[in-house]
């Protein structure tokens, strides 16, 4: 089976379709059951795909042949139950053609909330063929009346693997109170950082009056730091959660929501407060609405000039998180400008915060030779103030590094990022995120370095501890799913790598937009390895998201993918618009990337694949000028080593 479950749903039902699909592929079972036999294979951790993305069909009479397919491909068939959906032709259609398979038994029903109100007598919400399958069947109730959403679902997820409801709702629980153990020592960890604060703000120093209007500060601001930590918890009453789990960024909504009416008299605390809770909000990987508290509060008649920096630094920070690079080196040079004396800062690291800032978001720009002074300035700082073996230090490594890893300094970036590690691992530990972080850039390193199973052991502890500290929709996730699944594409391994990178690209989406300079490799991987199942009407539309993404960026991924998209557009004899798009890649593809030879040979390459498909014989020559080039650098078992050797073989053949 392809599927673990189908939602059949009326489009009108579609945010209940939605929710459902998106809860079911990211939850997680029990340990204990992983290994058990199912329809579909033995369990693992998470569920195979779900089937959800279908709209009302149009008036054809009888189901579409990609529908079809997947209720065929379906261990179980969960259907949306309303009004909507007890009207709906084409539900009804679904539930027959699933129960015509023999599957009558794997069908589950989700009562939802638009059923509730005025009921008409002898009004049902279940689609008749349901009802002939032998009276009204038992049904998941996601409504307050019900079960409740949460709980309907956990009975959904008990149908589909098989399990006893009770078992998943008792781990359920145990989840929950690990959250708010977890939640727990977060705010204590707040609690310290704002105690000690305040205790900073009170040591004398030698300006008597300007530490007195400090200290006043920052006690006041750590006073309303802590009613409003305290205030964040009230969400994690159980009573209040009417039995649905708990997460931080609910309790930080919650906050952000209480803020609104909040410290109108005070606006330098509140400034404070909310560029605290945007740094947390892009901490847990809710950008968009850590972008739109920080744009919010520069509303406020901020009167100290530190609380004014401290803001421009989280907006450019937001900024650069949405791949707005450009603005967001301007704003963090506005912030240096805002600063003056660092020395006068009562938080001196701010001011490496900034630098560190402005030079990745330089370096994103490929302007590598004005990011290496301000890192630098940025690690003597850091050094002196903190010590050799600071997290801050560990930080402006890890920005030198980068840095060297785009400038093609694959060496230097290697050593700079162990060390980086070495730090975050002794002083940080081994769960914090950067030490994720860290070990996904030295696979990467060893990536680029021809060294793709060194590459594959340092993301897969990657992808394991981001798992297991950010949970499984945190942006960096979708790094990282994206990097393994491109060793599979390589290896040609397509139907594996389809499932990471579709998951990639949501995590990406929900939280950016679609022409994030990241999201051009997300797309141009999952063209590939759907070109390579022969889903090339989906590849097309991929290739053009990825380009229009690089585009925008000049991303270095332009002349790539320009090349792979005029490659399937020979294919299917659309010679004028591939012709142009291999001229244009050709001069793009040699100034991106003057130290890979096989790169300018692959444009060559296809070029000549696509003047051979047109029976031109001058693509002969190109094809076989070009091929051992690549094959240098691709064995004959990999994507490139296999497409290049076909396209040999045709030359022969039209060479005779």
């Amino acid at each position: 089976m392809r599927y673990s479950a189908f939602i059949s749903y009326n489009h009108k039902d579609r945010r209940w379709a939605a929710w459902l699909h998106r809860e079911l592929e990211r939850y997680r079972l029990p340990k204990a059951m992983v290994g058990r036999p199912t329809s579909w294979g033995t369990l693992e951790r998470r569920l195979p795909p779900v089937f959800q993305d279908r709209e009302e069909l149009a008036a054809s009479a009888n189901l579409a042949d990609s529908v079809r397919q997947a209720l065929e491909e379906s261990a179980s068939l969960i259907v949306i139950c309303s009004r909507n959906g007890a009207a709906s032709r084409w539900v009804n259609e679904e539930v027959r053609t699933f129960a015509a398979l023999g599957r009558a038994g794997s069908i589950q029903c989700l009562l939802v909330p638009e059923a509730d109100g005025s009921a008409v007598p002898g009004e049902s919400f279940f689609p008749p063929a349901l009802l002939e399958l032998g009276g009204e069947p038992l049904a998941a109730d996601a409504r307050k009346s019900g079960d409740g959403r949460r709980n309907a679902f956990l009975k959904l997820v008990a149908g589909v693997v098989g399990a006893r409801y009770d078992d998943l709702r008792q781990r359920e629980q145990h989840r929950r109170q690990r959250r708010l153990l977890a939640l727990a020592a977060a705010a204590t960890v707040g609690f310290v950082i704002m105690t000690g604060l305040a205790g900073f703000a009170l040591v004398s120093r030698a300006q008597a009056v300007r530490e007195r209007d400090i200290a006043r500060q920052k006690t006041m601001t750590a006073e309303r730091t802590t009613d409003f930590v305290k205030g964040l918890f009230a969400v994690a009453d159980p009573q209040e959660a009417q039995g649905d789990k708990v997460t931080v960024v609910e309790a930080l909504d919650k906050g952000a929501r209480q803020l609104d009416g909040a410290l109108s008299n005070e606006p330098d605390v509140k400034a404070e407060l909310i560029s605290t809770l945007s740094d947390v909000y892009m901490g847990l990987g809710s950008f968009r609405r850590a972008d739109e508290l920080i744009r919010r509060s520069f509303a406020l008649p901020v009167a100290r000039g530190e609380t004014r920096v401290r803001q421009l630094a989280t907006f450019a920070t937001s900024r650069s998180q949405q791949g707005e690079y450009e603005q967001a080196q301007q704003l963090f040079g506005k912030a240096l400008a805002g600063i003056g004396d660092p020395a006068q800062l009562v938080d001196t690291g701010l001011y490496s915060r900034i630098l560190i800032g402005r030079a990745e978001a330089l370096s994103k720009l490929d302007r590598f030779d004005d990011a290496r002074p301000l890192i630098n300035k940025a690690l003597a700082w850091d050094r002196s103030h903190d010590g050799p073996k600071a997290p801050s230090v560990a930080r402006d490594l890890e920005a030198s590094a980068w840095t060297n890893q785009m400038a093609g300094e694959l060496a230097t970036s290697t050593r700079e990022y162990e060390e980086a590690l070495r730090i975050r691992a002794a002083v940080q530990g081994q769960l914090h995120p950067k030490v994720s972080e860290d070990l996904n850039q030295l696979g990467a390193n060893a990536y680029l370095d021809n060294k793709p199973d060194a590459a594959v052991r340092y993301w897969r502890q990657n992808l394991a501890l981001d798992e297991r500290v950010l949970g499984p929709n945190h942006p960096d996730l979708a790094s990282t799913l994206n990097n393994l699944a491109r060793v599979m594409i390589e290896q040609r391994r397509l139907r594996e790598a389809i499932p990471l990178l579709t998951r990639s690209m949501n995590i990406y989406l929900a939280q950016r937009e679609d022409t994030h300079d990241d999201l051009a490799f997300i797309f141009a991987n999952l063209a590939l390895a759907k070109r390579g199942i022969g889903q090339d009407v989906e590849a097309e539309a991929l290739f053009r998201r990825g380009l229009t993404a690089a585009e925008v960026h000049q991303n270095r991924l332009m002349a790539p993918i320009l090349t792979d998209l005029a490659d399937l557009l020979c294919t299917h004899r659309r010679f004028g618009e591939a012709e142009q798009m291999l001229a244009r890649a050709a001069p793009i593809m040699a100034k991106t990337y003057p130290d890979d030879a096989w790169r300018t040979a692959w444009v060559d390459n296809s070029r000549g694949a696509c003047l051979v498909a047109q029976g031109k014989r001058s693509g002969i020559q190109l094809v076989r000028a070009s091929a051992p080039i690549v094959l240098k650098r691709w064995r004959a078992g990999t994507m490139y080593g296999a497409q290049v050797q076909q396209r040999l073989r045709t030359a022969s053949i039209l060479g005779g």
